[in-house]
């Protein structure tokens, strides 16, 4: 596949076209299979997982440029990304959010999460600006929210196990896709971020109109 990314993003155009722009829908979810799909319920969360997957990508590509180790850049975005989950879900049960129940209805969660499209779209134009540790930064700046809504929506050790593994494998398929298409060419490579950021805008707006 020789532009991997672009033939993700239109996968993707077409998937989350049938897609509900958000997957909150305020029921509690639990037991295994709802974990494992949970991800893919809604354009945001999915999008927002594989965005992190393709910063992480992307970030091995640019310590590898930079003569520093390319497998030390995904597993900085992927611990990042974890993080970001980790402090939103005890963001929310600080605040009160009882597992199970819906979160706080008109807050800034929704919006945030949507926001997080936005930010992939950004960090795809301005890797080599932001480098690995500026990815890092933006990828726990997008998983924080969703943080926040997988511990007011889940429960029960085996939707978590399920969603854990869901999101690993999206995060999995946007690193391969990034680091394949960085082998491209620069050029090349260029025009593909551009495809994959616009149509990261455009599902940003979407979303945005269902918050």
């Amino acid at each position: 596949m020789r532009a991997p990314l672009v033939s993700l993003a239109g996968a993707l155009a077409l998937a989350t076209a049938s897609l509900p722009a958000i997957a909150h829908d305020g029921h509690v979810h639990d037991g295994l299979v709802a974990g494992l799909a949970h991800p893919i319920g809604g354009a945001d969360h999915l999008l927002a997982t594989l965005g992190i997957g393709l910063l992480a990508g992307l970030a091995s590509t640019v310590r590898r440029q930079a003569g520093a180790g390319g497998p030390a850049g995904l597993s900085r975005i992927g611990l990042a990304g974890a993080l970001g989950l980790l402090a939103g879900a005890v963001w929310a049960l600080l605040a009160g959010t009882v597992p199970g129940l819906p979160a706080v209805s008109g807050g800034i969660v929704e919006p945030a999460a949507a926001v997080g499209l936005l930010a992939v779209a950004l960090a795809l134009l301005q890797a080599e600006r932001l480098g690995a540790g500026g990815l890092a930064a933006v990828a726990l700046a997008i998983a924080l929210p969703h943080g926040w809504l997988h511990a007011s929506e889940g429960s029960g050790a085996a939707f978590f196990i399920g969603l854990a593994v869901s999101s690993a494998l999206l995060f999995a398929l946007g690193a391969v896709a990034a680091r394949r298409s960085a082998r491209t060419g620069d050029a090349r490579a260029t025009v593909v971020r551009g495809v994959a950021a616009a149509g990261y805008v455009g599902a940003f707006a979407w979303t945005m109109l269902a918050v």
